[in-house]
């Protein structure tokens, strides 16, 4: 088959997340639960040829109606590079590491991210290009928006609902039925006893709000 029609897999982003979604997508494809494809990285303007051994190219040289993979860390970014991914006519596609526990009545819309040894629970919901890190427990009936990135061991108690572009940081733990609002960060080993608005930053235990989320940034450059 010549070069430009191999099945091609992008994984957009080939930082630490890229490598993270490479493992799944490559334990994926060997477990049968994903199709076989030819691995690639985006990254916009790339400065090296490959990474580990994968070719990078720039999203003007991808195959059109090839799968793509979200690999950022950022839910705001995830939402933008989704954007131009689907609009040079790739299609979004999960990743579901084979160890991961999936409901068969959860719900899982395309482009999600579910790493090793989490668990998605009864009638749960994962929204498009959202991603949940390794061992995260994603309680039943819980609602999770588009481009949420759920960082690794957390727990969403039963019926917490998550807004859209919203950052849970490693360990933060949200108590049942709660709403976390839409573009907002809970920080790292969190606890939300209430619940927390729309476009802000919350941290400690009990999480209270510090401040406003106005530049909708989680990674702040000198640890801001």
């Amino acid at each position: 088959m010549p070069e430009q029609e191999t099945p091609t897999w992008y994984i957009y982003g080939a930082g630490g997340f890229g490598l993270e979604t490479l493992d799944i997508c490559l334990s994926a494809m060997a477990a049968g639960l994903a199709p076989k494809r030819h691995l690639r990285f985006i990254v916009d303007g790339p400065g090296q040829k490959e990474v580990l051994g994968y070719p990078v190219v720039e999203l003007a040289d991808c195959q059109q109606g090839a799968l793509v993979t979200i690999a950022v860390g950022e839910p705001a970014v995830r939402a933008m590079v989704a954007d131009r991914a689907t609009a040079a006519s790739l299609r979004l596609t999960s990743a579901i590491a084979p160890s991961a526990v999936i409901s068969p009545s959860a719900t899982l819309e395309e482009g999600v991210i579910v790493a090793p040894l989490c668990s998605v629970q009864a009638r749960a919901f994962i929204g498009r290009n959202a991603a949940v890190n390794t061992m995260a427990i994603v309680g039943h009936d819980v609602q999770v928006a588009e481009h949420v990135v759920i960082s690794s061991m957390v727990n969403l108690g039963g019926a917490v609902k998550v807004g859209q572009g919203t950052y849970i940081g490693m360990g933060g733990m949200i108590r049942e039925k709660l709403t976390v609002g839409a573009d907002s960060i809970i920080g790292m080993g969190s606890v939300v006893h209430r619940d927390v608005p729309d476009g802000v930053i919350a941290m400690g235990d009990p999480a209270r709000v510090v401040r406003r989320n106005e530049d909708k940034t989680v990674f702040r450059k000198n640890g801001e």
